[in-house]
C-alpha cells in the first residue's frame, strides 16, 4: 500500500514539474537585461544566445548610456524590444526577441536618444521608434521610425523626420492616420514656406513591404534647412547620418 502511494505520488509530481519547467524558462525583461550585460562583458554563452545583438564594436563596451526593455503582447505571446544606445550613435542598436529569446530583428541604423512604444492597429502589432539628435551642432531633428511584426519576423515599414527646432522655431510633421493602405501625416511649418499646413500620403509597396511617399515633403524641407544653415561646426558629425539619402534603407 505504502509503495502504491509512492508511486502515485512521483506521478503527480512528474505531471506537474514538466508544466512548471517551460514557463519558469521563459524570457522577460530581467533575464534578457542580465543576459546583454553578460555578453557586453564577453560572455560567449550569453552573446550565442543574443544571436548578433553584441557584435565586435561592442564587445566590452559598458560605456553605454542606458539599455531600454519593452514589451509587447502579441498572439498569446510576449515579445521583447531591446534599445541599446550609446553617446557614440553609430553604437546603437534596436532588436526584438520572443519569449524564446529567439530574434526577429537587428536594426543598427538608429541615432541620438532613443524611446520605444508598443502598439495595436487594426489587428497589426507596431513598434513606434522615436530618435532625437543634433546636426550641426543646434539643429535639432526627431526621427520616427515604424516597425511591424508578423509571424516569423519583424521589419520597419516607415520611417521619417518628424520634428525640426531651428532658431527656436519648431516644424512638424505628425500621423495623422494608420491604415494598411497608407499613412498620412500632417505637416506644421513656422517659418515662411510652401509646405505650411500641407499634407503628405505614404502609400504601402507591397514588394518592399514599406510605406513610401512620392514626394516626401516634410524631409525635403528639413534637408534643405540644413543645407542653408550657416555655422561653424564644432562638435563631431556623424557620418551615418546622410539626410540627403532616402530616409528608409
Amino acid at each position: 500500500m505504502i509503495i502504491k502511494l509512492l508511486l502515485f505520488a512521483l506521478t503527480i509530481l512528474a505531471l506537474l514539474f514538466p508544466a512548471c519547467g517551460p514557463s519558469d524558462e521563459n524570457l522577460n525583461s530581467a533575464k534578457l537585461r542580465e543576459t546583454i550585460l553578460q555578453a557586453l562583458d564577453r560572455n560567449q554563452e550569453a552573446n550565442v544566445k543574443l544571436k548578433g545583438l553584441i557584435d565586435t564594436e561592442l564587445i566590452s563596451r559598458i560605456d553605454f548610456n542606458s539599455i531600454r526593455i519593452d514589451s509587447g503582447y502579441v498572439n498569446k505571446k510576449y515579445y521583447y524590444s531591446v534599445l541599446l544606445e550609446y553617446s557614440d550613435p553609430l553604437l546603437n542598436r534596436f532588436a526584438i526577441y520572443d519569449d524564446q529569446l529567439r530574434l526577429y530583428l537587428i536594426d543598427k541604423s538608429l541615432n541620438g536618444n532613443l524611446s520605444a512604444e508598443w502598439a495595436q492597429k487594426d489587428n497589426r502589432n507596431l513598434i513606434f521608434i522615436q530618435e532625437r539628435f543634433l546636426t550641426k551642432d543646434v539643429l535639432n531633428i526627431d526621427r520616427l521610425s515604424i516597425y511591424e511584426m508578423y509571424d516569423t519576423t519583424a521589419g520597419l515599414v516607415y520611417r521619417s523626420i518628424s520634428r525640426l527646432v531651428k532658431d527656436k522655431n519648431t516644424s512638424t510633421q505628425t500621423i495623422e492616420n494608420i491604415s494598411s493602405d497608407f499613412i498620412a501625416t500632417k505637416i506644421s511649418v513656422n517659418i515662411n514656406s510652401n509646405i505650411i499646413n500641407q499634407t503628405d500620403t505614404f502609400y504601402f509597396n507591397s514588394d518592399s513591404r514599406k510605406y513610401l511617399s512620392s514626394i516626401n515633403l516634410f524631409d525635403d524641407f528639413v534637408k534643405q534647412e540644413i543645407e542653408d544653415f550657416r555655422w561653424v561646426i564644432i562638435k563631431p558629425q556623424i557620418p551615418s547620418i546622410d539626410l540627403k539619402n532616402s530616409p528608409l534603407p
